[in-house]
Protein backbone atom coordinates (compact mmCIF):
# COMPACT_ATOMS: atom_id res chain seq x y z
CA UNK A 1 0.00 0.00 0.00
CA UNK A 2 1.12 3.17 -0.82
CA UNK A 3 1.99 5.56 1.89
CA UNK A 4 3.71 8.86 0.70
CA UNK A 5 1.71 11.32 -1.99
CA UNK A 6 2.87 13.01 -5.48
CA UNK A 7 1.63 16.62 -3.96
CA UNK A 8 1.55 18.63 -0.99
CA UNK A 9 -0.63 22.07 -0.31
CA UNK A 10 2.63 24.39 0.15
CA UNK A 11 1.38 27.77 2.28
CA UNK A 12 1.97 31.27 0.46
CA UNK A 13 2.95 32.35 3.62
CA UNK A 14 5.71 30.22 4.14
CA UNK A 15 8.28 32.25 3.84
CA UNK A 16 6.21 34.85 6.30
CA UNK A 17 6.47 32.42 8.98
CA UNK A 18 8.56 33.92 11.58
CA UNK A 19 10.39 30.12 12.10
CA UNK A 20 11.29 30.03 8.77
CA UNK A 21 12.53 33.63 9.03
CA UNK A 22 15.15 32.99 11.65
CA UNK A 23 16.02 29.93 9.91
CA UNK A 24 16.80 31.98 7.13
CA UNK A 25 18.15 34.57 9.41
CA UNK A 26 20.83 32.32 11.21
CA UNK A 27 21.30 30.02 7.60
CA UNK A 28 20.33 32.20 4.66
CA UNK A 29 18.76 30.29 1.83
CA UNK A 30 20.36 27.06 2.81
CA UNK A 31 17.95 26.85 5.82
CA UNK A 32 14.87 27.82 3.48
CA UNK A 33 16.11 25.34 0.99
CA UNK A 34 16.82 22.15 3.75
CA UNK A 35 13.12 23.28 5.24
CA UNK A 36 11.55 22.36 1.63
CA UNK A 37 13.05 19.46 1.05
CA UNK A 38 12.99 18.06 4.11
CA UNK A 39 9.09 18.71 3.48
CA UNK A 40 8.97 16.98 0.09
CA UNK A 41 10.92 14.25 2.08
CA UNK A 42 8.45 13.74 4.96
CA UNK A 43 5.44 13.71 2.42
CA UNK A 44 6.96 11.13 -0.12
CA UNK A 45 7.30 9.14 2.84
CA UNK A 46 4.12 9.71 4.59
CA UNK A 47 4.00 11.87 7.61
CA UNK A 48 7.30 11.56 9.03
CA UNK A 49 10.82 10.21 8.18
CA UNK A 50 13.42 9.18 10.57
CA UNK A 51 16.47 11.32 11.33
CA UNK A 52 20.24 9.93 12.47
CA UNK A 53 23.73 10.57 11.56
CA UNK A 54 22.98 8.86 8.00
CA UNK A 55 20.14 10.62 7.09
CA UNK A 56 21.64 14.03 7.60
CA UNK A 57 24.99 12.42 5.05
CA UNK A 58 22.39 10.99 2.18
CA UNK A 59 20.51 14.23 2.80
CA UNK A 60 23.30 16.31 2.35
CA UNK A 61 24.86 14.19 -0.79
CA UNK A 62 21.48 14.62 -2.59
CA UNK A 63 21.60 18.59 -1.82
CA UNK A 64 24.60 19.34 -3.21
CA UNK A 65 28.07 19.94 -2.53
CA UNK A 66 27.04 23.24 -0.58
CA UNK A 67 25.33 21.66 1.95
CA UNK A 68 27.37 19.41 4.54
CA UNK A 69 25.99 16.80 7.35
CA UNK A 70 27.16 19.61 9.85
CA UNK A 71 24.75 22.38 8.01
CA UNK A 72 21.83 20.15 7.35
CA UNK A 73 21.96 18.78 11.23
CA UNK A 74 22.12 21.90 12.34
CA UNK A 75 19.15 23.32 10.42
CA UNK A 76 17.02 20.03 11.64
CA UNK A 77 17.61 21.02 15.17
CA UNK A 78 16.83 24.51 15.20
CA UNK A 79 13.95 23.66 12.98
CA UNK A 80 12.63 21.43 16.12
CA UNK A 81 14.13 23.87 18.35
CA UNK A 82 11.56 26.38 17.04
CA UNK A 83 8.60 24.22 17.12
CA UNK A 84 8.28 23.62 13.31
CA UNK A 85 9.10 19.69 13.95
CA UNK A 86 7.52 18.23 17.19
CA UNK A 87 10.38 18.24 19.74
CA UNK A 88 8.61 15.34 21.97
CA UNK A 89 8.51 13.33 19.46
CA UNK A 90 11.99 14.30 17.88
CA UNK A 91 13.65 13.58 21.08
CA UNK A 92 11.81 10.31 21.79
CA UNK A 93 11.78 8.68 18.73
CA UNK A 94 14.37 10.53 16.30
CA UNK A 95 11.27 11.35 14.17
CA UNK A 96 10.23 14.50 12.41
CA UNK A 97 6.77 15.09 12.23
CA UNK A 98 4.25 17.90 13.42
CA UNK A 99 0.73 18.50 13.59
CA UNK A 100 0.01 20.05 10.54
CA UNK A 101 2.10 17.85 8.59
CA UNK A 102 0.16 15.42 9.74
CA UNK A 103 -3.24 17.24 9.37
CA UNK A 104 -2.20 18.05 5.91
CA UNK A 105 -1.06 14.50 5.14
CA UNK A 106 -4.60 12.99 5.79
CA UNK A 107 -6.73 15.59 4.52
CA UNK A 108 -4.42 14.81 1.22
CA UNK A 109 -5.18 11.13 1.61
CA UNK A 110 -9.08 12.03 2.87
CA UNK A 111 -10.13 9.69 -0.66
CA UNK A 112 -7.85 6.33 0.21
CA UNK A 113 -10.19 3.72 1.84
CA UNK A 114 -7.42 3.60 4.53
CA UNK A 115 -4.79 5.36 6.34
CA UNK A 116 -2.52 3.93 8.60
CA UNK A 117 -0.46 5.54 11.56
CA UNK A 118 1.63 4.60 14.11
CA UNK A 119 -0.21 5.47 17.73
CA UNK A 120 3.44 6.76 19.04
CA UNK A 121 3.87 9.53 16.31
CA UNK A 122 0.00 10.44 16.25
CA UNK A 123 -0.30 14.34 16.90
CA UNK A 124 -3.86 14.77 15.26
CA UNK A 125 -7.08 14.03 16.47
CA UNK A 126 -7.89 10.36 15.18
CA UNK A 127 -12.01 11.15 15.18
CA UNK A 128 -11.99 13.87 12.79
CA UNK A 129 -10.35 11.30 9.94
CA UNK A 130 -12.49 8.24 9.25
CA UNK A 131 -10.14 6.13 7.12
CA UNK A 132 -7.81 6.72 9.68
CA UNK A 133 -6.26 2.95 11.35
CA UNK A 134 -4.26 3.43 14.32
CA UNK A 135 -1.87 0.71 14.96
CA UNK A 136 -0.16 0.15 18.25
CA UNK A 137 2.84 -0.35 18.86
CA UNK A 138 4.34 -3.83 20.67
CA UNK A 139 6.97 -3.70 23.29
CA UNK A 140 8.16 -5.28 26.66
CA UNK A 141 9.04 -1.95 27.40
CA UNK A 142 7.63 -0.32 31.08
CA UNK A 143 6.67 2.60 28.88
CA UNK A 144 4.26 0.71 26.55
CA UNK A 145 2.55 -1.50 29.28
CA UNK A 146 -0.37 0.59 28.82
CA UNK A 147 -2.42 2.22 26.34
CA UNK A 148 -4.26 5.02 26.44
CA UNK A 149 -6.36 5.00 23.10
CA UNK A 150 -9.94 4.75 24.09
CA UNK A 151 -12.75 4.58 21.39
CA UNK A 152 -11.11 5.99 18.69
CA UNK A 153 -10.33 9.37 20.72
CA UNK A 154 -6.48 10.40 20.20
CA UNK A 155 -5.38 11.47 23.44
CA UNK A 156 -3.29 14.59 21.72
CA UNK A 157 -6.41 16.76 21.64
CA UNK A 158 -4.85 18.13 24.73
CA UNK A 159 -6.28 21.91 24.69
CA UNK A 160 -9.20 20.97 26.96
CA UNK A 161 -7.26 19.62 30.17
CA UNK A 162 -10.24 18.02 31.70
CA UNK A 163 -10.90 16.30 28.56
CA UNK A 164 -7.71 14.98 28.23
CA UNK A 165 -7.40 14.51 31.92
CA UNK A 166 -10.27 11.58 32.03
CA UNK A 167 -9.14 10.32 29.14
CA UNK A 168 -5.35 9.64 30.54
CA UNK A 169 -7.38 8.22 33.65
CA UNK A 170 -9.29 5.41 31.54
CA UNK A 171 -6.41 3.50 32.00
CA UNK A 172 -6.00 3.17 35.14
CA UNK A 173 -8.54 0.53 36.14
CA UNK A 174 -8.23 1.12 39.88
CA UNK A 175 -8.94 5.21 39.28
CA UNK A 176 -12.98 5.37 39.52
CA UNK A 177 -14.23 8.89 40.15
CA UNK A 178 -15.49 8.22 43.70
CA UNK A 179 -14.91 5.63 46.29
CA UNK A 180 -16.28 4.88 49.58
CA UNK A 181 -14.68 5.92 52.71
CA UNK A 182 -15.14 4.62 56.03
CA UNK A 183 -18.66 5.90 56.78
CA UNK A 184 -19.95 4.07 53.66
CA UNK A 185 -19.96 7.94 51.30
CA UNK A 186 -18.96 8.57 47.99
CA UNK A 187 -15.73 10.80 48.25
CA UNK A 188 -13.56 11.92 45.28
CA UNK A 189 -10.98 9.17 44.78
CA UNK A 190 -7.45 10.75 45.92
CA UNK A 191 -5.73 8.44 43.26
CA UNK A 192 -7.95 10.36 40.34
CA UNK A 193 -7.14 13.90 41.73
CA UNK A 194 -2.80 12.87 41.68
CA UNK A 195 -3.37 12.28 37.88
CA UNK A 196 -4.90 15.63 37.29
CA UNK A 197 -2.28 17.63 38.97
CA UNK A 198 0.73 15.79 37.34
CA UNK A 199 -0.64 16.55 34.20
CA UNK A 200 -1.78 20.19 35.02
CA UNK A 201 1.70 20.68 35.80
CA UNK A 202 3.31 18.97 32.83
CA UNK A 203 0.75 21.25 30.32
CA UNK A 204 2.05 24.45 32.48
CA UNK A 205 5.58 23.88 32.71
CA UNK A 206 7.07 21.44 30.32
CA UNK A 207 4.41 21.74 27.16
CA UNK A 208 0.26 22.26 26.43
CA UNK A 209 0.67 19.41 24.04
CA UNK A 210 0.87 16.43 25.75
CA UNK A 211 1.95 13.14 23.63
CA UNK A 212 1.25 9.54 23.77
CA UNK A 213 4.43 8.00 24.64
CA UNK A 214 4.22 11.42 27.47
CA UNK A 215 1.54 10.35 29.04
CA UNK A 216 2.30 6.68 29.12
CA UNK A 217 5.31 7.40 30.75
CA UNK A 218 4.09 10.07 33.62
CA UNK A 219 1.21 7.45 34.20
CA UNK A 220 3.99 5.04 34.66
CA UNK A 221 5.77 7.17 37.19
CA UNK A 222 3.10 7.86 38.88
CA UNK A 223 2.51 3.78 39.71
CA UNK A 224 6.39 3.24 40.46
CA UNK A 225 6.30 6.69 42.60
CA UNK A 226 4.71 8.77 44.81
CA UNK A 227 3.19 11.77 44.00
CA UNK A 228 4.98 14.58 45.74
CA UNK A 229 8.17 12.89 44.41
CA UNK A 230 7.11 12.89 40.78
CA UNK A 231 5.98 16.77 41.23
CA UNK A 232 9.54 17.13 42.81
CA UNK A 233 11.39 15.90 40.31
CA UNK A 234 9.70 17.72 37.40
CA UNK A 235 10.54 21.21 39.46
CA UNK A 236 14.04 20.04 39.43
CA UNK A 237 13.71 19.46 35.37
CA UNK A 238 12.12 22.91 34.88
CA UNK A 239 14.67 24.67 37.13
CA UNK A 240 17.23 23.26 35.71
CA UNK A 241 15.67 24.10 31.85
CA UNK A 242 15.84 20.10 31.02
CA UNK A 243 11.96 19.84 30.25
CA UNK A 244 12.60 15.67 29.23
CA UNK A 245 10.99 13.21 30.84
CA UNK A 246 13.94 11.58 30.68
CA UNK A 247 16.24 13.54 32.93
CA UNK A 248 12.45 13.64 35.18
CA UNK A 249 12.99 9.60 35.43
CA UNK A 250 16.97 10.08 36.07
CA UNK A 251 16.61 12.15 38.72
CA UNK A 252 13.55 9.65 40.46
CA UNK A 253 15.75 6.12 39.57
CA UNK A 254 19.01 7.65 41.21
CA UNK A 255 17.25 9.01 44.16
CA UNK A 256 15.60 5.87 44.75
CA UNK A 257 18.60 3.82 44.27
CA UNK A 258 20.24 5.94 46.81
CA UNK A 259 17.87 8.31 49.07
CA UNK A 260 20.35 9.48 51.84
CA UNK A 261 23.67 9.75 49.95
CA UNK A 262 25.62 10.01 46.94
CA UNK A 263 27.34 12.70 44.53
CA UNK A 264 26.00 16.33 45.24
CA UNK A 265 25.40 18.53 42.38
CA UNK A 266 26.14 22.33 42.13
CA UNK A 267 24.20 24.77 40.60
CA UNK A 268 26.42 25.84 38.11
CA UNK A 269 25.78 21.93 36.58
CA UNK A 270 29.40 20.51 37.25
CA UNK A 271 29.22 17.45 38.71
CA UNK A 272 31.31 17.37 42.22
CA UNK A 273 31.68 14.97 45.16
CA UNK A 274 29.50 15.24 47.82
CA UNK A 275 31.02 16.98 50.88
CA UNK A 276 31.11 14.82 54.34
CA UNK A 277 30.36 16.34 57.62
CA UNK A 278 32.40 14.95 60.57
CA UNK A 279 31.08 14.52 63.82
CA UNK A 280 34.06 13.36 66.25
CA UNK A 281 31.44 12.50 68.91
CA UNK A 282 29.24 10.46 66.56
CA UNK A 283 30.66 9.15 63.85
CA UNK A 284 27.29 7.12 62.86
CA UNK A 285 25.84 10.49 62.03
CA UNK A 286 28.41 11.19 59.25
CA UNK A 287 26.55 11.22 55.93
CA UNK A 288 26.40 12.59 52.47
CA UNK A 289 23.70 14.22 51.89
CA UNK A 290 22.30 15.47 48.36
CA UNK A 291 20.58 18.21 47.76
CA UNK A 292 17.98 17.47 45.36
CA UNK A 293 17.11 21.43 44.23
CA UNK A 294 20.20 21.51 42.87
CA UNK A 295 20.69 18.87 39.76
CA UNK A 296 23.20 18.71 36.74
CA UNK A 297 21.54 19.62 33.45
CA UNK A 298 24.29 17.13 32.17
CA UNK A 299 21.49 14.09 31.57
CA UNK A 300 24.65 11.75 30.76
CA UNK A 301 24.93 11.81 34.79
CA UNK A 302 21.97 9.63 34.77
CA UNK A 303 23.03 6.87 32.57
Amino acid sequence: MKRGIDYFPFDVDFFEDEKIQLISARFGIKGEVCAIRLLTKIYRNGYFIKWDEDSACLFAKVAGKEFSPGLVNDVVYELVRRGFFNKTIFDSFSILTSRSIQTRYLKACSRRKQIEMDEQYLLVDSSEFKNLKISRACSSAPSFQKCIHFSEKCIHDVNNLGKNADIFEQSKVKESKYINNSSGDEVENPERSDTKEIIQFFQDNFHPDISSFESETLLSLLDEFKKDMLLDAMKIAVKSNVRNLRYVEGILRRKKSNPFGGDEYAANGNRSRGVQKKDCTDKRKNKILTDWSQVSDNWDDYM
